[in-house]
């Protein structure tokens, strides 16, 4: 039970921090493009940010999901290999 939370504490502290950076890099890629196609939108004065609480939610349910599926697979994979 331990293993479990461990590693899903674990793997949401760094799925979601990626979740943010993605989500940042999209933002950004989107600024650019608009740019080109004469839509200048500000990416000159983009910054790094958290998203709006809706999607930050989004990503964290998503997240949560897949960081207590992928502790509950260790879990029983350690299991299978210690009997």
């Amino acid at each position: 039970m331990k293993t479990k939370r461990t590693v899903a504490l674990v793997t949401f502290g760094l799925f979601m921090t990626e979740a943010i950076l993605h989500y940042n890099m999209g933002v950004k890629k989107t600024l650019k493009d608009e740019e080109k196609r004469g839509r200048s939108i500000g990416i000159k004065k983009y910054k790094f940010q958290i998203p709006p609480t809706a999607q930050l939610l989004e990503l964290a349910v998503v997240v949560g999901l897949f960081s207590v599926a992928n502790g509950y697979i260790i879990d029983m994979i350690q299991k299978r290999k210690i009997k």
